[in-house]
């Protein structure tokens, strides 16, 4: 399928790791300019050369999304570097806390929102009324399955992603029938490195003994309660986002997808 994006060009916030990077490398594929983001140039750069060596373009921008003022420079040193930004992808955000509910400081609930909500207002403000003008465009938020079976731990996290599908929705309002899109894709468990020492981890804490694709199984379905019995993978991540940014989906906008293996469907 032809997704109709050659020459498009699109800024990725979160991009030298994961699935920002996975996005970054299947739209530079389907011929797309990328930007990549994020705070290490050597993470970045590297994105970027296996970009470009598979014959596609990409710059790199740095910038920390949890300090306003380097939004806004992202935002301003991805227009200089490709003259307009047609795609947006807000990728970044990460939960790292392990605090329960009263024992989450205040300072993280505003560290959080604006490392995985305010930086995406912050770059929606800054690039898409310029979208908005050339009547073409698409914006696209990447959330979590945790947003909809949050825990009583780290409650930081799922709630400030949550806010993303609102975002999207009152955004979709305001832009009408301007030809700019917006969608969230929401994701479960993906698996990457970190999730492998995850798995690992709560693997040996539960007793399991199994090995490899058998011990995946076990963990998502037992632990994690993921009826497909797998983690997700970055390329499956990917091609939904490339999807949903590509001129085939021009009439899906406030909608949200959900690539979790039916996890946050699944009532335990």
């Amino acid at each position: 399928m032809d997704l109709g994006l050659r020459g498009k060009r699109a800024l990725i916030a979160g991009s030298s790791s994961g699935i920002g990077a996975g996005i970054a490398r299947m739209l530079g594929a389907e011929q797309v300019e990328v930007v990549i983001h994020g705070r290490s140039m050597e993470n970045a750069a590297a994105v970027a050369r296996d970009i470009r060596d598979a014959g596609g373009k990409a710059w790199v921008v740095l910038g920390r999304l949890d300090h306003p003022d380097e939004v806004d420079r992202v935002a301003r040193d991805a227009l200089a570097a490709a003259g307009q930004i047609d795609i947006l992808i807000n990728c970044a955000g990460a939960g790292k806390s392990t605090h329960g509910w009263f024992e989450t400081p205040l300072e993280r609930w505003h560290a959080q929102y604006q490392f995985s909500t305010l930086y995406a207002v912050q770059l929606i403000r800054a690039l898409v009324p310029a979208m908005r003008t050339r009547g073409w465009g698409r914006v696209l938020n990447v959330s979590t399955a945790a947003s909809f079976k949050p825990s009583a731990f780290g409650p930081d996290y799922p709630a400030a992603k949550l806010a993303l599908h609102s975002l999207a929705v009152s955004l979709m309002t305001e832009l009408a029938d301007s030809g700019v899109t917006v969608n969230t894709l929401t994701s479960g468990v993906v698996l990457t490195s970190n999730t492998l020492e995850v798995i690992e981890s709560r693997a040996a804490g539960a007793g399991f003994t199994e090995t490899g694709a058998a011990l995946e199984k076990r963990v998502t379905r037992d632990l994690w309660h993921v009826p497909l019995g797998r983690a997700g993978r970055v390329e499956e991540l990917a091609a939904a986002a490339c999807f949903l940014v590509s001129a085939q989906a021009s009439c899906i906008t406030g909608a949200a997808l959900r690539v979790d293996g039916g996890a946050s469907g699944f009532v335990t």
